[in-house]
């Protein structure tokens, strides 16, 4: 067993000894009030490095009886080769990979119902909103297919967002799901798969999911949250409803790009044009960035002298 690097601690271990053993006379030698106080601190100073030094010990002579353990060499292998595996790309199926609003213009039904069941096999819920463009399909068979999974899509959201509000309505409190939540439904929402009756219902139910969190957590709301709320509400000319969110963008998120977007978008729909003309007056002198919808709002009523809707 190599001990060469053990000679260094052995010395620092054996001062520390006589340091110890020095404070101990010292200590001897001291009324009763510090000489505890000595004895202490002689002890310290001797137990710790012989610890330390009793744990270098052990490990050496261990690795020493680990080393002396035959090796088997069975399973070890130094050759160089390599095995490579190289899948060739499937042509014919990358090539069919074609937006599916192009794909309806296909007269060929056999390549079309192809198509579909090609995007189904590639994680079909990540192109729900595009599949649901087939189910206006001539082909009764590629509207099945797609019909189909929108119908499997929609039975998941429905238990998944049953699940996930019954548990921010347990724990109103819980910002992470109550965010996930909202997001959830609001993607959905986006792919504008569901029936009027329905979107418009799961519309109210985001607008319980925010106002969870409008209450609970009031400040992880940021203003694209109060935009999406007016736009939701928008669409179904909820405008009162949109208004509330309106209201509280400009409180709480103000002077803010999709603050203003809501505005604007509310006065807008409304024909409110004193309103929005305003707004827009005000966004120009604000020091907010623009994004191409406002640039574009500039570029058709900035300028007129005669404003109007």
């Amino acid at each position: 067993m190599d001990t060469t690097g053990l000679w260094p601690v052995m010395a620092i271990c054996i001062g520390n000894v006589l340091v110890a053993f020095g404070i101990f006379v010292w200590a001897c030698f001291q009324k009763k009030g510090r000489r505890g106080t000595g004895f202490l601190i002689a002890w310290f100073i001797f137990i710790v490095p012989f610890f330390g030094l009793l744990y270098l010990l052990l490990s050496r002579f261990i690795g020493f009886l680990n080393r002396r353990k035959n090796v088997d060499m069975s399973d070890v292998s130094f050759s160089q080769e390599r095995e490579k595996l190289i899948l060739p790309p499937d042509i014919e199926t990358e090539m069919n990979y074609v937006p599916i609003q192009d794909a309806m213009a296909v007269s060929d039904t056999l390549s079309l119902r192809r198509l579909i069941l090609d995007a189904l096999r590639n994680d079909a819920k990540r192109t729900v909103a595009s599949i649901a463009v087939a189910m206006n399909s001539k082909d009764t068979e590629t509207s099945h297919y797609a019909a189909s999974v929108i119908l499997d899509a929609l039975s998941e959201f429905r238990s998944t967002a049953q699940n996930m509000i019954e548990h921010t309505q347990k724990l109103p409190e819980d910002v992470e799901m109550n965010l996930l939540t909202f997001n959830y439904i609001h993607d959905v929402l986006k792919m504008k798969i569901m029936t009027n009756m329905e979107q418009e219902a799961y519309i109210y139910t985001l607008d319980n999911v925010a106002e969870n969190l409008f209450t609970h957590n009031l400040w992880y709301m940021s203003a694209t949250h109060y935009l999406w709320m007016a736009d939701w509400f928008i669409t179904i000319k909820e405008y009162n409803m949109a208004d509330k969110w309106v209201s509280r963008a400009v409180q709480y998120r103000p002077n803010m790009l999709d603050t203003f977007k809501a505005r604007l978008h509310l006065y807008y729909n409304q024909r409110n044009q004193a309103a929005f003309f305003n707004c827009l007056d005000e966004f120009g002198e604000s020091d907010v960035a623009a994004d191409e919808e406002i640039l574009n709002l500039f570029r058709l009523y900035g300028n007129q002298k005669d404003r109007s809707l």
